[in-house]
C-alpha cells in the first residue's frame, strides 16, 4: 500500500537510492544529500511500506516565494499518479495557502506541471550555474 506523508522523513541513503533514478541527480554525493534535507523547508513524501518510493521538496519564505524541487518517483511506480499527488500535496499544504508564486525548473516535464497551472517564462529566467569544487 502507498501512503503519502509530509512529516515522515527519509534518510539520506534512501533518498540517495531515489536519486540513483534520475539523470539529474544520480550523481549526487550523501553529505550534500544530508546537507540538503537539513535545509529543505517542507518534504513530501510516499512510501510503499518502509521503502521510500517518492518525494517532492519546498524551499520558500512562506509569503511571496516557493520553490518545487526534485520531484522524482521510482521507475517502478511510475504512470499510478504518485507524481501527480506529490506536487498537489505540495501545492496544497496549509503552511503554503498564503504564497503567491510558486517556481521550479525542469528541462523535460512541461507539460506534467502545465497541468497544475505552471506557465513557461523563459524570457525572466536567469541562473547562475556555478563550477563543483
Amino acid at each position: 500500500m502507498i501512503t503519502f506523508s509530509s512529516r515522515k522523513k527519509p534518510s539520506a541513503p534512501q533518498v540517495k537510492a531515489l536519486y540513483r533514478h534520475a539523470w539529474w541527480a544520480k550523481d549526487r554525493q550523501i553529505s550534500k544529500i544530508r546537507q540538503m534535507l537539513s535545509h529543505t523547508d517542507l518534504l513530501f513524501t510516499c512510501w510503499e511500506g518502509a521503502a521510500l518510493v517518492g518525494l517532492a521538496r519546498v524551499n520558500t519564505d512562506y509569503a511571496f516565494r516557493a520553490v518545487l524541487f526534485d520531484v522524482i518517483v521510482d521507475p517502478r511506480f511510475h504512470r499510478q499518479g504518485l507524481g501527480t499527488r506529490l506536487v498537489e500535496n505540495a501545492l496544497a499544504h496549509p503552511d503554503l495557502r498564503q504564497v503567491e508564486q510558486f517556481w521550479l525548473y525542469t528541462t523535460d516535464k512541461q507539460a506534467f506541471y502545465e497541468r497544475f497551472g505552471f506557465r513557461q517564462y523563459p524570457e525572466n529566467v536567469m541562473i547562475l550555474k556555478k563550477a563543483k569544487p
